[in-house]
């Protein structure tokens, strides 16, 4: 999970502010991002990036705050663009509900910034407060296909939702959402899993259950979940979309794997003190264990739920989106051979079918109903960090050779043959038997495609409108194989 908009540079945390990132990091919270408001707070949020390597965040003056937006205030942020922390331009916005600024000077300062993000590159975090038509006509005037952003804490109607949509933005949904009077369901039922994100606008919106304390990182679980429930999914799907949709917004960092942190200390062997003659203490040093068995060349299947992600770029209508489709079933075989003993290099051979992808297309008459296929060989290095221990961990990466079939029901029929490459991680459990070595192998590993295909898609909505759509695709795969090594 990711929360993309949390205050947590804010007075209320003062006195417990590092124990509450300890308890979201805890909770599953992959990333925070904190949107700077103010001037005088700058330095307050940079410094909180520092401290913390998965905090990140916006330089921009709030609505709010728009009268201390000046030429020092603007420098700043111009000199914070360079910086890798410095994700977005936000909070920045409109608000009518209170009059903390006059309406033309938010317009003003809202303007300035559009601009800083559109030459720095950087998407915005936009706060809007019953100012609906105002920042509506700003967006419109100022995208010019080079806009990115999300429209964060949103409350506005189903009018507002699509215009966002069609001008490329993201919606963010936080706490509001889970309380008994909202009636905000309609709108996060009509906003597409490949546009929301989740955030928490920590310490305010503080989500059900825990609605009337104050608000904190650790509950975006809330309102992940409360997403998943009005679109009927599972909450693992919500958590996968929201964080790749605000990695790939945001230009956070993928992380592999967590748990290979701390790989330093492996028993290779073990030491033990005697006395000499002396009576003084030695340190000795035992022998090596031998390995139960040589693994020389291995073989055996392979399962994995193959999450396939598109990045679709119309080259016609200046739109842009993701869509991706979770858990198609994969099956292979591998073989795998061991040169060293910490290197494993597999061949191997996986095949995926997206069924799934019928349901979302209108059905055309004359059009091949059969679901996409995906074949892909693989050659594929795995690094073992400790190859005699009993659970073993490893990094890998390879080459893949893609043959897929895409039919017409979702785009032109396309058959497709490319090279691409791949990266993983994870671990493996040597199981010594009576015939040789038994080793059930756990990875999470991506496969990238190297050549993006050029489409059309007139059969699925709102695709259809888009002409020419360029399309990326990446497949994430967490996948296990059972490799048995035989006794020689």
């Amino acid at each position: 999970m990711i929360d993309t908009h949390a205050h947590i540079d804010a007075d209320a945390f003062d006195e417990d502010r590092d124990e509450m990132i300890q308890r979201a990091f805890d909770q599953g919270v992959e990333a925070i991002i904190i949107p700077a408001i103010e001037p005088k707070r700058f330095e307050g949020v940079l410094s909180l990036c520092t401290k913390y390597d998965a905090v990140y965040c916006g330089m921009g003056v709030h609505p709010h705050n728009a009268n201390d937006f000046d030429n020092q205030a603007e420098t700043f942020i111009i000199n914070q663009m360079s910086s890798p922390k410095v994700k977005a331009i936000g909070e920045i916005g409109l608000d009518y509900y209170y009059d903390f600024a006059p309406k033309d000077i938010q317009k003003q300062v809202f303007r300035r910034q559009l601009h800083l993000a559109k030459e720095f590159g950087k998407p915005v975090i936009i706060h809007n407060r019953e100012s609906d038509a105002d920042l509506i006509t700003i967006l419109k005037d100022e995208q010019n296909g080079e806009l990115t952003g999300v429209l964060h804490c949103f409350s506005s109607n189903i009018n507002i939702l699509q215009s966002a949509l069609d001008l490329n933005f993201h919606i963010s949904f936080t706490g509001n959402i889970t309380y008994k009077k909202s009636i905000l369901d309609e709108i996060v039922k009509a906003t597409p899993l490949s546009r929301i994100m989740i955030e928490t606008d920590s310490p305010y919106m503080t989500p059900v259950p825990h609605r009337g304390k104050r608000n904190e990182p650790s509950f975006v679980q809330y309102i992940a979940q409360k997403i998943a429930d009005i679109h009927q999914v599972s909450v693992e799907e919500i958590i996968t979309m929201t964080t790749h949709n605000a990695k790939s917004l945001f230009g956070l960092p993928i992380l592999l794997i967590g748990f290979l942190i701390g790989l330093t200390a492996f028993p290779m062997y073990a030491q033990d003190e005697q006395e000499d003659e002396r009576g003084e203490e030695i340190e000795v040093v035992a022998p090596q264990k031998p390995f139960p068995y040589s693994r020389f060349i291995g073989f055996g299947p392979s399962v994995a739920t193959n999450t396939i992600v598109e990045t679709l770029t119309s080259l016609d209508a200046n739109q842009r989106g993701t869509r991706s489709w979770d858990g198609n079933p994969a099956f292979g075989l591998s073989i795998a051979y061991n040169p060293l003993e910490f290197l494993m290099v597999d061949l191997g051979l996986m095949n995926t079918r997206n069924n799934a992808k019928l349901k979302n297309a209108d059905k055309v008459p004359g059009t091949p109903t059969d679901p996409d296929v995906y074949t892909v060989a693989h050659l594929t290095a795995r690094a073992i960090a400790n190859p005699r221990g009993k659970v073993s961990f490893f990094l890998s990466g390879g080459l893949n050779y893609l043959s897929k079939r895409v039919y017409a029901t979702n785009v032109e029929f396309t058959d497709d043959s490319q090279l691409g490459f791949n990266a993983g991680a994870g671990f493996m459990v040597n199981i010594p038997t009576e015939y040789g070595m038994l080793i059930p192998i756990a990875e999470w590993r991506l496969d990238f495609e190297t050549k993006n295909n050029v489409t059309r898609i007139p059969n699925v909505s709102p695709y259809n409108s888009w002409g020419n759509v360029e399309i990326s695709t990446f497949y994430s795969l967490p996948k296990l194989t059972i490799l048995w090594y035989p006794k020689f």
